[in-house]
């Protein structure tokens, strides 16, 4: 029987949580992956006499307690956004959602260190709560007004996005919506009244920096094209730009650090927006923010100070 000291949730082919994995390995820490896609292949007992879980798999058996348990590492929890998906069968409905129903209540867990606590990353998740927030901790936040109807602009460009990250289903093909840079003229013309949409003051030039925050460890990259900062999303053109760690005024960083606390999480991916006048500006905060290409591009530590955060009880 092993005494699992970590426990990580994810799917068979995250390959973000593949790097925390090696690290766990490297560190000799008894950890136990269960992948959402593959929990029918495990034997699985919770029982409430020790509010703990018995895992079999294979020949292997685990057993997870508050004794023994240090961090959870929980990567994408899925059920907390509606997906757009294709007609599923009466017994996909039923896997997915009783075992989503599992996982929540792994929340009896509540002595461990959780990246991140699934009750946290639901607040978290919501942008004009995150606005708040960051104001709060002192940051400069642009201009944002979230609206289904047709508002009075005053500059000649803003940034639309949707208010929640927008995921479809399109003929089998999966759609996902970008920020895009409109006239105030298109806005004020477009028919929004069956959905709101976020809109946001355009600032430019600024140069884009993702800063990914582990409790008090913060990975800054500025994201650049031939040197100047990116007029449109960058993801749009993600295979043109250069990523590059670069260091924040200590003041930012304490913001970022300040906001993740604030939040109740342990990490968070961070976007920010840098002009030429130095001044740093919010955009947003996602508290399950991909990190792997960090690693790819950059070689930041990431992975490590999550390890350290996983065993830090």
């Amino acid at each position: 029987m092993t005494f699992v000291e970590v426990l990580v949730i994810s799917d068979k082919y995250d390959f973000t949580t593949d790097f925390v994995c090696l690290e766990l390995e490297k560190r000799q820490v008894n950890y136990l992956r269960l992948n959402r896609d593959e929990f029918h292949t495990y034997k699985i007992q919770l029982v409430t006499s020790k509010f703990e879980i018995n895992v079999k798999l294979g020949k292997c058996k685990y057993n997870i307690s508050n004794d023994s348990l240090k961090g959870i590492y929980y990567r994408a929890p899925i059920f907390l956004r509606e997906i757009n998906q294709t007609d599923r069968s009466i017994e996909e409905q039923l896997y997915c959602e009783q075992w989503m129903s599992f996982v929540r209540n792994l929340l009896i867990f509540e002595d461990a260190v959780w990246v991140n606590n699934p009750e946290k990353t639901f607040k978290a998740e919501n942008k004009i709560v995150q606005l708040k927030y960051a104001k709060k901790v002192g940051f400069n936040i642009p201009y944002t007004m979230v609206t289904n109807g047709s508002p009075e602009l005053e500059n000649k460009r803003y940034v639309v996005k949707s208010l929640d990250t927008a995921f479809f289903n399109i003929k089998g093909k999966e759609g996902f919506v970008y920020s895009n840079i409109l006239q105030k003229e298109e806005i004020q013309d477009a028919n929004l009244e069956w959905a709101p949409v976020t809109i946001q003051e355009y600032i430019y030039p600024k140069t884009d920096i993702r800063v990914t925050v582990v409790g008090n460890d913060v990975f800054a990259t500025s994201i650049t094209s031939k040197g100047n900062g990116v007029d449109i999303d960058w993801r749009i053109v993600k295979d043109e730009v250069d990523f590059t760690t670069v260091s924040l005024p200590v003041h930012i960083e304490e913001k970022c650090i300040k906001l993740i606390k604030d939040l109740g999480l342990k990490f968070g991916a961070i976007d920010l927006l840098k002009t030429e006048e130095n001044d740093y500006f919010f955009l947003e905060i996602n508290p399950t923010g991909e990190w792997a290409w960090l690693v790819h591009t950059t070689g930041q530590l990431i992975p490590q100070s999550i390890a350290d955060m996983l065993v830090s009880k």
